[in-house]
């Protein structure tokens, strides 16, 4: 059995931003600011290197400019990133930041199809993480992202957070999460499994700036379904007469357009299916005022049972100020966190 870090209970829900990385020194920015609003930990994207700054370079500015925020890829995979120098990454800021790296995985998606490479299976990442732990701090978290039935058992074995990239079904939250913690049991693991939403979330400051975004924002919506529905519809409560269509339109997905905002023609796939275009965004976006936002995300929590969640940050514009938008979000939903601050100094010494 492969060794898990022990994994606290925990009475609130830890939040989390992810940020794409378009710019280091705009990173830098956004962890302060996260650090700032109270997140548990700040996500690096790891996806399309053609579009995107380099991930660990980065998270090393952001932990070198951080007190104790949390810090790691989310998510990465073993493909683009062999095993041996994932666990020499984490060896490494383990050693100059003690208990601040976590490790997000997944098999692969936009980061090997963008260029043109396989991604991995289960079966392998599972025997990856195996690997990695062996080079890694003991304490170290591995999150992987899963959004299907095997991906959720895998993370049950070897994880100590689960991410579910299928929005915000509270059914298909359940559905998954039972599923990870019967194949943890099954695998003789005693420490509790957390349990992840992962959903691209937008603070609006009134109604008409939300219904903007609900239009400007499609293409992320499309490009989270084309994740979780690619590889099978079971577990997930897609309604059946949508599936053919669901399956024929995301086989066209332009991985050039992965997470691009506005300007995404990815958001066009269902032009002629407003009815499920309409669908994708309700899953897939935490898109509203704050308190409409808070509410959700509450609900969904509490109705889901789960422990965290990691929210991307949609921009309206380019040139938005992102140290803004996350400030924003932290003070919206704060109030359900009960965040839970790492500790340690920015240099990893006491």
């Amino acid at each position: 059995m492969i060794g898990l870090a022990a994994v606290s209970e925990e009475a609130h829900v830890r939040l989390g931003a992810i940020n794409l990385i378009r710019s280091s020194r705009e990173s830098v920015k956004i962890a302060q600011a996260a650090e700032a609003a109270g997140f548990w930990g700040l996500g690096m994207g790891d996806t399309v290197p053609k579009l995107y700054q380099d991930t660990y370079v980065t998270a090393a500015a952001c932990f070198a400019a951080t007190e104790h925020l949390k810090i790691g890829p989310t998510v990465t995979n073993t493909v683009t990133r062999h095993w041996s120098v994932l666990g020499a990454t984490a060896r490494t800021f383990g050693e100059l930041y003690p208990g601040r790296f976590f490790a997000g995985l997944a098999t692969g998606d936009g980061a090997c199809h963008s260029v043109g490479l396989t991604p991995s299976t289960w079966a392998k990442l599972e025997a990856d993480v195996a690997n990695i732990r062996g080079w890694a701090p003991q304490d170290m978290e591995v999150h992987i992202a899963a959004s299907g039935p095997r991906g959720a058992e895998a993370a049950g074995r070897v994880a100590t957070d689960l991410i579910l990239g299928t929005g915000l079904d509270v059914a298909a939250l359940r559905t998954l999460s039972a599923r990870a913690r019967a194949a943890r049991t099954a695998a003789g693991i005693t420490t509790p499994l957390r349990v992840w939403a992962f959903v691209t979330t937008f603070i609006a400051p009134d109604k008409a700036t939300a219904d903007a975004a609900r239009i400007t924002q499609r293409g992320r919506s499309v490009g989270t379904a084309r994740f979780s529905f690619s590889s099978t519809f079971e577990d997930k409560g897609v309604p059946e007469a949508w599936q053919p269509i669901l399956r024929e339109r995301l086989a066209r997905y332009d991985f050039s357009n992965h997470g691009v905002g506005a300007g995404n023609t990815n958001g066009h796939l269902f032009d002629d299916h407003p009815d499920i275009q309409e669908y994708l965004v309700n899953r897939f976006q935490l898109l509203g005022t704050a308190e409409e936002c808070e509410a959700r995300l509450r609900q969904v929590a509490q109705d889901a049972g789960l422990d965290g969640c990691w929210c991307t940050l949609a921009a309206m514009t380019p040139d938005e100020d992102a140290y803004r938008r996350v400030r924003t979000t932290g003070e919206a939903l704060q109030s359900l966190a009960g965040f839970e601050p790492a500790r340690g100094s920015r240099n990893g010494c006491a």
